[in-house]
């Protein structure tokens, strides 16, 4: 019995026998839900600085909190679970090297190199023509369109990748 006991203990992972490929898959996925939702909200940051009407600007004030809490509900239990696996399972539990894990390291490096190129392009736009804007507005535009990116490219890679799977298919095999 205590052997059988032993290995019970070892098959199952967590409590919803999830694998660690699964929960890591689904902390990517909600991790990326969330990003999209900061993007929002640092959208709605730094659309504050150029919107006149005041009525306006108080809405989005109010409102720019909603997706920072929706981005807590979806990531945090995620993450616990995640946090958990990795704290009983520390020397069982593998790096992290599936293909959403593969995909989201895509999305990032992109992110990171069209980030890049944006500032490139938006330090001699703001010296010119944008001089009237605070350096929040700036902040908030960058982070926006950086965390944009990484959301859209991971969500289209993902997208992309599984409409590419016919090019897997054997039906394009000739057949034996």
């Amino acid at each position: 019995m205590g052997e059988n006991a032993m290995n019970d203990r070892t098959d199952q992972p967590t409590a919803s026998k999830e694998s660690p490929a699964q929960i890591v898959d689904r902390l990517l996925q909600r991790t990326a839900i969330g990003v999209s939702l900061l993007t929002i909200s640092y959208s709605m940051a730094a659309a504050m600085y150029v919107i006149s009407d005041q009525e306006i600007v108080g809405l989005m004030d109010r409102l720019q909190f909603i997706p920072s809490i929706l981005v807590l509900l979806i990531v945090f239990p995620a993450f616990v679970k995640f946090a958990r696996l990795r704290y009983r399972q520390k020397n069982e539990c593998p790096e992290a090297d599936g293909y959403l894990v593969e995909m989201f390291k895509r999305a990032s490096a992109m992110a990171f190199s069209l980030t890049f190129v944006f500032l490139i392009i938006l330090e001699p736009v703001t010296g010119k023509y944008l001089t009237e804007l605070p350096t929040p507005f700036f902040i908030n535009v960058t982070l926006a369109f950086s965390l944009g990116v990484l959301s859209i490219a991971f969500f289209r890679s993902v997208r992309g990748d599984s409409d590419d799977q016919s090019d897997d298919d054997f039906d394009t095999e000739p057949a034996p």
